[in-house]
């Protein structure tokens, strides 16, 4: 994106400026991606021109989160507000009580992207493709310090260090099994006395991101 260029948008993009807001010649918006930041364009009937640059690009920070896939509400919550809360990485883990099997890639990459336009980030987050729980911990990333979610754990109270990662579990929990892979892998963290729902855990694991400082949980 530069000024005076000319940009191309997808079919959807233009049938929502034209037929569902009505744009008419000289409306503007802003539009990004991310290597140019933000930019003001402009309706020049038939073609869109970019004006102006308005922010200059700002990465986010490298942020994890994996999580068992749930329900269609539910998981529309978690994809939301987890790209609110600056997750750069999505990625759904298969586990033993994941009692929600099918996955639509496309769509949860969409509520991505209405996400990160609606709260005026820079990037989207990437989902990836799933994965098994052990497959997905013999591949963790590196230069990451990487968390799980143990309800009612022992585990004890720590300090979150950043870039991080969270894995969270499905809705009928971690099994025994799990949990020693888990605590061979990841540092355990507790998120209180409740049981909590995977999306609530997501968003709390997550808002620790927003201080970027050391968080005791």
């Amino acid at each position: 994106m530069s000024a005076g260029q000319i940009i191309e948008l997808s079919k959807d993009q233009r049938h929502y400026l034209e037929k569902v807001l009505r744009f008419s010649q000289g409306q503007e918006f802003l539009g990004f991606n991310e290597k140019d930041g933000e930019w003001k364009v402009v309706f020049e009937k038939p073609q869109y021109r970019c004006e102006n640059q308005t922010r200059e690009l700002v990465k986010t920070e490298t942020c994890w989160l994996a999580f068992s896939p749930i329900k269609h509400d539910p998981m529309n919550f978690l994809i939301e507000k987890a790209t609110e809360l600056g997750v750069t990485d999505l990625q759904p883990i298969m586990c033993e009580r994941t009692n929600s099997h099918r996955l639509n890639i496309e769509r949860l990459t969409k509520n991505a992207i209405e996400a990160s336009q609606q709260c005026e980030r820079f990037d989207v987050p990437r989902v990836r493709d799933s994965l098994t729980l052990k497959g997905f911990l013999s591949v963790l990333p590196e230069k990451v310090h990487w968390y799980a979610a143990l309800e009612r754990s022992n585990a004890s109270r720590m300090s979150l260090e950043f870039p991080a990662g969270f894995i969270i579990g499905p809705e009928g929990g971690w099994s025994a099994q799990e949990q020693l892979l888990l605590e061979k892998f990841t540092k355990p963290i507790s998120l209180g006395a409740n049981i909590l729902r995977a999306e609530t855990a997501a968003v709390v694991c997550l808002s620790a991101k927003i201080f970027q400082k050391n968080v005791s949980v």
